[in-house]
């Protein structure tokens, strides 16, 4: 079911080999606010890896900078700062940018800093302190390229994702997604929606497992909400290679305490 050849491997995580890695939201409006949410992370990550030391497959491995609550997201020299502080932070963990258009589900702007967000995007890659950026596949397949391929230039990866909120789509749909997806450059293929039943949940995880073996990149599908929550636990089943949790506020409805969500998947773990 699993290639080595589809994978792939960030400082010491492997994604796509069967194993879900687990990733964080941080999350705050000011500088201030993220250093501090930050620094609770850490303590929080180093407890849980002495927690469940003997499960290293469950630890914390990326932390994912939600940049689109941050009001000052226009100002490159501030994003400097917090991108070089978290690098610092989480040095042996993976720090993933992500800017969330309000479309995809992102906090409602004011500063139409999504008009700049090519510029923003350009920055952050040029400041070699993330180790993957997520690129919107809403933001047109020439924007896409092109942030990927500089994104690889600079030696990231590149998280490809798309958002439903309203509905779960056809299975033909995500799969055409997720083609597009692969060609465009994505080194990692996410895809969540939000299920109207408990048949679309368990339709996302059959899919994830058909597409681990289609396509030639890691992909993960979630379902979204309380009814999606299984999606996020058993990914070491339906083949995802990634589940969100928090350690605070949560970034998408669904999301589960990372401490609790470890505990579920250890059940999973032979």
């Amino acid at each position: 079911m699993y290639s080595a050849d589809k994978t792939v491997k960030i400082k010491d995580f492997v994604f796509g080999d069967g194993t879900p890695r687990i990733c964080v939201p941080i999350i705050g409006r000011t500088g201030r606010e993220i250093f501090d949410v930050a620094g609770k992370i850490r303590k929080e990550i180093d407890r849980l890896d002495e927690k469940y030391k003997d499960y290293p497959e469950l630890r914390v491995a990326v932390l994912e900078w939600r940049a689109d609550y941050y009001t000052n997201i226009s100002q490159a020299e501030n994003v400097f700062n917090i991108l070089r502080k978290l690098k610092e932070l989480f040095s042996d963990r993976i720090v993933l940018f992500s800017f969330r258009s309000e479309e995809q589900g992102g906090e409602l702007r004011h500063d139409r800093a999504h008009l700049r967000i090519g510029d923003i995007m350009r920055n952050v890659i040029s400041s070699g302190f993330v180790d993957m950026i997520d690129v919107e596949a809403v933001a047109g397949n020439y924007n896409i390229a092109r942030a990927t391929m500089r994104a690889h230039e600079a030696g990231m990866k590149v998280v490809l994702s798309y958002h439903d909120f309203e509905k779960t789509p056809h299975d033909s749909e995500i799969e055409e997604k997720l083609r597009q997806m692969e060609v465009l450059g994505g080194d990692i293929l996410k895809i969540a929606a939000m299920p109207n039943s408990k048949f679309d949940v368990q339709r996302m995880m059959e899919l994830n497992q058909k597409m681990v073996v289609e396509r030639a990149k890691p992909v993960v599908l979630i379902s979204m909400g309380n009814l999606g929550t299984i999606s996020r636990v058993k990914g070491k089943e339906s083949g995802a290679c990634l589940t969100f949790a928090t350690l605070g506020e949560k970034s998408a409805p669904g999301q589960l305490d990372a401490d609790y969500l470890m505990t579920l998947m250890k059940k999973n773990i032979g």
